[in-house]
Order: C-alpha cells, then sequence, then structure tokens
C-alpha cells in the first residue's frame, strides 16, 4: 500500500513566473485537470532526481534536450498547484464543468460541421469563420453559431450527420449559459471562477507537455524501465531504491 502523498501549497512565485507561457497556449491544446498536484510534483522531483547524475552525458550525447527546462518542472508544478488553489477559492466547479462540456460540444459539432462543408453541405465560409476564434469567451460563442447553424440547414444535413437534435439545443444552452457567466450582464468583467478554471487548465497543459520531454529522457536512458524512474504525473508508483541508478 502506497503513503499518501502529502499536500503542498503552491507557489505564487512560480505562477507569476509561468503565466504568461501558460496564457500563450493554443485554446485548442488546452486539457482540462483532473489531477493532483501534490502528486505531480512528487512524481516530478522523482524524476528529476533520477536523471540528475547523468545531466552531463545528457548535454553531450542530446545537445536539443533543454536542461534548463527540465529542471524548472518543479517550479511549474507549485504553480499548478497554485492555480488549482485560485479555483477551490472562487468556484463551487459548475463553471468549470461548463466549460469542460462546452469544449466537448464544440469539438463534435465542429468536427461534423467541417465535414459537411467539404462536402458542400454547409457554407465553408461560415463553418471557418466558427473555427478560426480563440478564447473562453468564444469557445461559449462557437456552441452558439454551430448550433445555429446546424438548425437553419436541418434539411440539408438530415440523414449526413451523427450529431442528433439534442447534441444541437444542448449545445446552443451550455453556450448561452456559459456566455452569461463570462459576461454578467451590466459590465465588461470576465466571470473570476471562469477565469481561474481555465488558467489552472492552460498551467496543467503546460506542465503536462514540459513533463513528455522529461519522459523521453527517462526512454532514452531506461527504455522499458523509465515508469521505476521518472513515473507518469499521476502515477502511484513506490518510490524506487537510490541504489537502482540504472
Amino acid at each position: 500500500m502506497s503513503n499518501p502523498t502529502p499536500e503542498v501549497v503552491g507557489s505564487q512565485k512560480a505562477y507569476e513566473q509561468f503565466l504568461l507561457e501558460a496564457e500563450a497556449l493554443a485554446d485548442a491544446d488546452v486539457r482540462p485537470f483532473r489531477a493532483d498536484g501534490s502528486l505531480a510534483l512528487h512524481n516530478v522531483e522523482m524524476g528529476l532526481d533520477a536523471i540528475s547524475p547523468h545531466v552531463d552525458r545528457l548535454k553531450a550525447e542530446l545537445p536539443t534536450v533543454d536542461v534548463v527546462a527540465l529542471q524548472q518542472l518543479p517550479d511549474l508544478a507549485l504553480a499548478v498547484i497554485y492555480a488549482a488553489a485560485q479555483v477551490d477559492r472562487t468556484s463551487d466547479g459548475s463553471t468549470g464543468a461548463l466549460i469542460e462540456k462546452a469544449r466537448v460540444s464544440r469539438t463534435l459539432l465542429l468536427t461534423s460541421a467541417e465535414a459537411l462543408a467539404v462536402a458542400g453541405v454547409l457554407p465553408a465560409h461560415d463553418v471557418e469563420r466558427i473555427r478560426v476564434g480563440t478564447g473562453s469567451i468564444d469557445l461559449a460563442q462557437d456552441n452558439i453559431d454551430l448550433a445555429a447553424l446546424m438548425t437553419k440547414h436541418a434539411a440539408a444535413i438530415a440523414g449526413k450527420t451523427a450529431v442528433t437534435p439534442e447534441q444541437i439545443t444542448e449545445a446552443a444552452n451550455g453556450g448561452t449559459e456559459l456566455l452569461k457567466r463570462l459576461k454578467p450582464k451590466g459590465t465588461r468583467s470576465k466571470d473570476p471562477a471562469t477565469e481561474a478554471v481555465a488558467l489552472r487548465d492552460r498551467f496543467w497543459t503546460l506542465l503536462a507537455t514540459r513533463h513528455k520531454e522529461l519522459r523521453r529522457v527517462g526512454m532514452w536512458l531506461w527504455m522499458d524501465e523509465v515508469d521505476r524512474f521518472v513515473p507518469a504525473l499521476q502515477s502511484r508508483s513506490v518510490r524506487r531504491k537510490k541504489t537502482e541508478n540504472g
């Protein structure tokens, strides 16, 4: 039985250090945060501890690997923990659920709309206009616009898409509700809870993306034994003995 991962307090300094990079991620690449931040930090530190005796070899034989970026992973994990804590303070979780649901429905409707546009069933310029937008507000609006487009051309798309009328209605309603939260009536400010969720997801995506490079290094060093030395972010494997350096 593995020991529980101790709770770790995040770092505001690390959060501010990586904020611009997190915000610069493409919306399409952002993945929802469903993880234990403290466990991620533990596994990052375990992986770095494993490769540290091999740093000189990495620099010589894998010159394209950014060792400094790898060594910053614990700070990035602390930034994730801090970002997640901001969500806990500002939201009951319902806004985050709406955002995740909107991402899923946008992908479903947009994928179908693009295929229908290629087939000449839907106007390609309308689909392209919807596709190019970015941001949380645009995510909500995309659901509304895609639902409206498919409703307008309901007769033309009948029998040519797996998207159901119920899913179209759900996308429209979900997009409308999310848009209300992002743009509260009578103000231009965004919902702090929504922003906190979006930033938390961005920090998590940044960490997950950069941790892949650490895993690649681990695979290069230990091949099939990589999980013993550089565990996945949410792995609860037992810590190896210090004598097992590969």
